[in-house]
C-alpha cells in the first residue's frame, strides 16, 4: 500500500503542474463510454428514454477501448442510456480485462437478474453502480416512471453472489438528490447499508444533454434550512460509521448548489486532465456537458489528448467557463485528496486483478 500511495503522490504532483501550465503533464484516470443511448427506465429528468432503440457497433466500442487505453486510461465505465440493453456488454467488458484496464459500469438496475448480469461478471466487470433514487416505491415510480420491484430484489441478488466473483471489487448505489427524494435519502443508506453496500450521492443537474428541467424536482431558496438539515444527517451518519462514498465537504456543498446552482469558493475544476468523456457516436469530450473536440472515426486519440483545442477546453473548465457541474469526479475543490483515494483505488485493483488472473 505504501508503493500504491508513492505512485498516487506522484500523479497528484503532476497533475499540480499541469493545472498551472494547462499543460497535460497527466493522462487521465478515468474515462466515460457510453454503450449505447436509449433506456427502459422513464426518468422525469431525463429524455434519454425517448430515443429510437438501438446500439453502437462493438466494433466501435472496441475501438474506443483501444484509443482510451493507448492513452494510458486506468478505469472505464460503460453509461448509457441503460448499458444492460447492450447485449455485447460483456465482450466490451471482456476487453478491457484483457487489457488490464479496470472496468465500471452503472445502471438503472431494472435488468439485474442472472440473464443480464451473469454474462459482465464472468467477463470480469470490476465495478457496478446501481443508480438509485429512492426505496419508496410511490416516490421511485413518480420520479422514474417504472417499478421499484425488481431493482431492490436485483440488489439483494447482486449481495447474495458478488463473493462468487472476485473481480468484482466495487458494488455501490449512486442516488440523485432532488426535492422529491431528500427526506428519504436517510432511509436510502440504511437499506444499502444493511446490504454492505456503499452509497455515493450528487444534486440533481440542469446542465446535462436532455435539457428536462422538471420544476418539482428543483429547490428554491424556502428549501434551504431543510436541505441543509438533511446533508447535516448524511454527514454525520457517515461520521458514526454508514457506507457514504462521498466527502463531507462536497455534501455541504449541496445546499448552495441544488437551491441557488452556485459553487463554493476557490472551487478548481481539474476535469479536463484526469478524465474523458467518449459518446456513442465516437465524440470525445472533456466533460459531458461540453461539446465535442473531435472524433475517434477520424483522429487518434493521443493527438486529440494533446491538441490545441483541448488546450482550450481545458482552459476554460479551469477557469469555470462551463456549465458548472457539482458532480464529485469533476468539481470537488477537495480533489487532491479524492483523486489520491481514487488512484490507490485503481492501483490496488489491478494489483487484485492480477492475482485474480495467477499473473506474478
Amino acid at each position: 500500500m505504501k508503493d500504491i500511495s508513492q505512485r498516487a503522490k506522484q500523479y497528484i504532483d503532476q497533475l499540480s503542474l499541469s493545472v498551472e501550465k494547462n499543460t497535460p503533464y497527466v493522462t487521465p484516470l478515468t474515462a466515460s463510454l457510453q454503450a449505447n443511448k436509449w433506456c427502459n427506465s422513464r426518468c422525469e429528468y431525463c429524455g434519454i428514454w425517448k430515443n429510437n432503440p438501438g446500439n453502437p457497433l462493438i466494433e466501435d466500442l472496441y475501438l474506443a477501448v483501444d484509443e482510451l487505453n493507448e492513452l494510458g486510461v486506468q478505469m472505464i465505465s460503460l453509461t448509457g442510456g441503460e448499458p444492460f440493453l447492450n447485449n455485447d456488454l460483456y465482450q466490451v467488458i471482456q476487453r478491457m480485462n484483457d487489457k488490464q484496464v479496470i472496468s465500471s459500469t452503472m445502471t438503472n438496475g431494472l435488468l439485474l437478474n442472472s440473464k443480464h448480469l451473469q454474462p459482465i461478471l464472468e467477463a470480469g466487470l470490476n465495478s457496478l453502480c446501481v443508480s438509485l433514487d429512492s426505496i419508496d416505491p410511490s416516490i421511485y415510480k413518480s420520479i422514474r416512471g417504472v417499478s421499484l420491484a425488481p431493482v431492490l430484489k436485483g440488489l439483494k441478488y447482486v449481495a447474495d453472489i458478488r463473493n462468487q466473483y472476485p473481480m468484482l471489487f466495487v458494488f455501490s448505489v449512486n442516488c440523485v438528490i432532488s426535492k422529491a427524494n431528500i427526506d428519504g435519502v436517510a432511509d436510502l443508506v440504511a437499506f444499502c447499508n444493511d446490504l454492505d453496500i456503499s452509497v455515493g450521492f450528487q444534486p440533481l443537474h440542469r446542465s446535462f444533454e436532455s435539457r428536462y428541467n422538471p420544476e418539482r424536482l428543483q429547490f428554491h431558496t424556502e428549501d434551504l434550512l431543510p436541505l441543509k438539515r438533511q446533508i447535516e444527517k448524511l454527514v454525520k451518519m457517515k461520521q458514526a460509521g454508514s457506507r457514504i462514498d462521498n466527502d463531507e465537504a462536497y455534501l455541504l456543498g449541496f445546499p448552495d448548489f441544488l437551491v441557488y446552482k452556485r459553487l463554493p469558493e476557490r472551487t478548481i475544476c481539474t476535469a479536463g486532465f484526469t478524465t474523458i468523456s467518449v459518446d456513442v457516436d465516437l465524440n470525445v469530450r472533456s466533460c459531458w456537458p461540453k461539446k465535442p473536440i473531435g472524433n475517434l472515426h477520424s483522429q487518434k486519440l493521443t493527438e486529440l489528448w494533446h491538441s490545441d483545442i483541448y488546450s482550450q477546453n481545458r482552459a476554460s473548465m479551469l477557469g469555470l467557463d462551463c456549465p458548472k457541474c457539482w458532480l464529485r469526479c469533476h468539481t470537488d475543490y477537495l480533489s487532491v485528496q479524492w483523486l489520491m483515494n481514487l488512484l490507490d483505488k485503481i492501483l490496488l485493483a489491478k494489483s487484485i486483478k492480477s492475482e485474480c488472473r495467477g499473473e506474478v
